[in-house]
Parts: C-alpha cells; structure tokens; sequence
C-alpha cells in the first residue's frame, strides 16, 4: 500500500508537471544543459494547476505553493547529496510521501477525494502511455 501511495504521488507530480516540461527547446534558466533530464515542473505552476482543478481558495493555493516548493527543495538536495541506488529511491519516496500527507491535510473531504481521483487518472495515463497494464485490472483475454 505504501509502495502504490508513492507510485500515485510520483505520478501524479509527473502527470502535472509534465505540462510544464514544454520548454519549446530552450536550454534551463542557468544556460547549462540537463544532459537529457528532465526540467523540475515548477511549485508555482503546480499549485496553479490543483487550484483549477481542485476549486482552492487563495489560502489553500498558497499553502499548496509552500508544501510543494519545500517538496521540490528536499528532492533537489538529494539528487545533489550523493546518495544512490535504494537508499536514495527510499529517501525520493518519503519525500514524496510526505508532501502528499501534507498537501492532502490543506484539502476538503471532497478535494481530497477530487485529487485522489486525479491521481488515479494519472497512474492509468502514464500506464498506458508505458503500455504497463494496470496492476488491479486483469489483462484482457486474446482468445476473444
């Protein structure tokens, strides 16, 4: 369960930020390449987004903003801290973990729920864009 909480955070950061990504080829803001990665979607642009989506009010909004800057901070400090492999994939995940606790405290029952279902979505679009068939659904039969 913990696992598919990370799996739906990490998604759902990717499915929102991947709107941002659209640079249109111009290099990072520094001028020094990311040698293929890709750009961080930005906090604001984010928050931006669940605003829409999820009817916040400006208090939630900024609350939204702060959570998820402070997310990006933590994730930013790992990638440059040198830690590898599982230890690093651990630390990504608590990270993830507890900035969707916290983003999730912000919310009504019913934007929680909104959101949960956001994630949702974003899981099965990122799976099907993977071509990985979702693990709560049986594969269709080919004898058919």
């Amino acid at each position: 369960m913990k696992t598919r909480l990370c799996l739906i955070a990490l998604t759902l950061a990717a499915a929102f930020g991947a709107h941002a990504q659209d640079n249109n080829g111009t290099p990072p803001p520094d001028g020094q390449a990311m040698h293929g990665q890709r750009r961080p979607p930005d906090p604001q642009e984010r928050a931006q987004k669940l605003a829409k989506h999820l009817d916040l009010n400006a208090q939630q909004q900024a609350q939204v903003a702060t959570i998820l800057q402070t997310q990006q901070q933590k994730m930013q400090a790992l990638r440059s801290g040198g830690a590898k492999g599982p230890d690093r994939r651990d630390q990504a995940r608590a990270i993830m973990e507890d900035g969707d606790r916290q983003l999730q405290s912000v919310l009504s029952d019913s934007q929680r729920q909104r959101y949960l279902a956001l994630k949702e979505r974003a899981i099965e679009k990122r799976q099907e864009k993977q071509g990985t068939p979702e693990p709560s659904k049986p594969m269709p039969d080919a004898s058919h």
